[in-house]
């Protein structure tokens, strides 16, 4: 039996006489071009979108106007925008973060050693009807790294329903109070989920990437997206199910609720928290799972 945890969004019931949405554009305010995916939420509420690949948005079913948005994306600092009409343009200032160098070359003869090893047993899930959030797996150091310390390959199993599903994948390094914190990578990767339960592999030999004396954390984030949303139908009648049965694809494999030994953070609304602090979440029950390998 397989479980899928949604990550709920809650919203309200109004008349259609009522409806009007708050849209805008996303800046880069040092190139003007658009920001693509970036976390948009309505602050102090469990409502929030994702921007397009032209930086675009829209959210809401009714006016927010009197309300603040928060807009974050690792690599910008985060802002705030009171919302005082149904368009608003809003303008993203690149974060200044100094990424490492490397330094060291690796070895022609690798050996590699794998990390938190996926199998075939894949019971439990994480989905998102519609909430943009992104959560994270905590790798911790241990001395016996060295031998290996260069990232090489981080994999995960994904469940789609829809042909191809777009999600984002960032490698952080870990700050003073253990949160997820600056990126190892300035871009984060950008990744197609295939339909049905697969296991996708990602290549990071080719960055060079070591592994942090701090460790690291290796994040997934949903893209609220048109491309990703998904409505399932009845199989008898072919009448779709409803907005309660609306989906963003895809889900994703997790430790069982009763898993020990894992450490899980969640960004919500800009910011880190984690998982062992939001009771009453399914998010709090179960750690994403990736399976990471290292090499010389």
């Amino acid at each position: 039996m397989k479980h899928v945890f949604f990550l709920w969004g809650f919203c309200l019931l109004l008349s259609f006489s009522a409806f009007s949405q708050t849209k805008g554009t996303v800046t880069d305010k040092a190139t003007g071009r658009p920001v693509a995916f970036a976390n948009i939420w309505v602050e102090n509420e469990n409502l929030g979108t994702t921007s397009n690949e032209q930086g675009e948005f829209k959210l809401g079913q009714t006016s927010l106007e009197g309300k603040t948005l928060v807009i974050s994306c690792l690599g910008y600092e985060r802002t705030r925008v009171p919302v005082t009409g149904p368009t608003l343009p809003v303008v993203l200032v690149p974060s200044a973060v100094a990424l490492s160098e490397v330094t060291v070359r690796k070895s022609a003869k690798r050996t590699k050693r794998v990390l938190n090893a996926i199998d075939n047993n894949t019971q439990y899930s994480f989905g998102s009807n519609g909430t943009p959030w992104i959560v994270a797996q905590h790798i911790p150091y241990i001395a016996s790294f060295a031998a290996t310390p260069f990232l090489d390959e981080v994999a995960l199993v994904t469940m789609n329903n829809l042909k191809k599903a777009a999600f984002r994948i960032h490698l952080l390094r870990v700050g003073e109070k253990g949160e997820p914190t600056t990126p190892l990578l300035q871009t984060p990767l950008l990744v197609q989920a295939p339909q049905g339960i697969k296991t996708v592999r990602l290549d990071l030999s080719q960055y060079d990437l070591q592994m942090p004396a701090q460790g690291l954390f290796i994040a997934f984030e949903w893209l609220i997206i048109k491309q990703n949303r998904y409505e399932p139908t009845d199989p008898e009648t072919g009448e779709r199910l409803g907005p309660a049965r609306i989906s963003y694809e895809p889900s994703i494999r997790t430790y069982a609720p009763n898993s020990t030994g894992h450490s899980s953070w969640i960004y919500h609304q800009g910011q880190w928290v984690s998982t062992s602090q939001r009771e009453g979440d399914a998010i709090s029950f179960a750690t994403p799972h990736f399976q990471l390998t290292l090499s010389n």
